[in-house]
Order: structure tokens, then sequence, then C-alpha cells
């Protein structure tokens, strides 16, 4: 009977260790997940403003790289503590918090300007080197100066301008975000884990 005990306690012992052992392939099927995962492509514009116009869910690489997992006995947490995952996992509609509308770069150029100080900087460091910005319904301009370095997209000379426009900026009140799951496990995974678990208890139980 205390053999028996024994080799009962030593499987539970096993079973309470299954998280940890498990936990880096449940990481890298999520990782998986979000990089081979059939989503629907990105529009045009997202192409343009991503890393070479990096396929959907990723750009710089950080979410990827902040999936991990932590355990508790019996329990494998994996995610990330990344803001925007539940938005680019789930799907949902962003709207502007208190401004009029959301702000949408136009290239890439624009966008890592204003990543880095702002909006108000941006435009700000702009009119000190007297662009004039024009508030449109759908969007900003700037007007350079003769002479100035482009920012923005080009736009056709107008000859009521006294120089270049570029459209710096899309305005809208709302953008969709379609969604994408990668934060889950597919059936083939999770049929993978039960072989996995129960490959390393039979180890035991021989």
């Amino acid at each position: 009977m205390k053999g028996f005990l024994n080799e009962l306690k030593k499987i539970a012992a096993e079973i309470d260790k299954l998280p940890e052992q498990l936990a880096p392939f449940v990481t890298q099927a999520v990782r998986d997940n979000m990089k081979n995962g059939n989503f629907k492509a990105n529009s045009t514009l997202t192409k343009s403003l991503k890393n070479g116009g990096a396929k959907p869910l990723f750009d710089s690489g950080e979410t990827y790289a902040s999936i991990t997992s932590e355990t508790t006995k019996g329990l494998i947490r994996t995610g990330t503590n990344k803001a925007h995952a539940p938005l680019i996992n789930y799907g949902g509609v962003v709207k502007p918090k208190k401004a009029k509308s959301l702000m949408i770069p136009t290239t890439r150029q624009v966008k890592k300007t204003t990543d880095a100080k702002g909006i108000r900087k941006t435009l700000k460091a702009l009119e000190d080197k007297d662009w004039r910005i024009l508030w449109r319904p759908s969007s900003v301009i700037g007007i350079a100066p003769k002479g100035a370095k482009g920012f923005g997209l080009k736009l056709k000379d107008s000859k009521e301008q006294d120089g270049t426009a570029y459209l710096l900026f899309y305005r809208a009140r709302k953008i969709t975000v379609p969604a994408r799951e990668f934060m889950k496990l597919t059936d083939e995974q999770q049929l993978e884990i039960m072989t996995m678990a129960e490959e390393m208890l039979a180890k035991v139980m021989k």
C-alpha cells in the first residue's frame, strides 16, 4: 500500500510540473499563429506606414517578442503586456478620446516624426519653419515655403499657392480594425499538447 501511495505522489508531482514543461511550446504556438495566420491583408496605407510593408500584426516585432507564458499550479497563462493586443486580436472601432477626429499619417516619414514628437509639436515645428497648415474636414495639408525640404505626400502644385503642398494627415471620426485572432491555440496545437503531456506522464508510470 505504501508503495502504491508513493507512486501516486510521484505521478502527482509530475503532473504539477507539466505547466512549466509545456509553457515554451504554448508560447511558440501563439507566436507561430501570429506569424503564419491567414489574416485579412493590411490596407495600402497601413502597408506604406509599416517597416518594409510588414504583413498583418507585424511592424517592429515588439508585440511578437512580448508574447510570454507564466505558470501556476495546473495552469499556463500566455499573453502579452502590450495595451493594443486586445484590439488587434479581437478587432474593434477606434475613436478619438478628446479630439474631433483621428489623425492618420500619410507617409512613414510623418509617422516616425509624430511618434517621436507628437502631432502638435510636429505641426508647430513646421510652422516655425514658415509652413502654412491648412485644416480640411478630411485632411491636414502643409504648404512648404519655396526651397523647403519635402515632408508628407506631395500634392500637385496650385497656381494660388506660393509653395509646394503636402498632404500630412488624413482625418477620420473612427477607424475599424478587423479581428485577427492569433491569441489562441488551434485544434492541432491542443492535440499536440495533450500528446506531449501523455508522453511525459507515461515515462513516470512505467
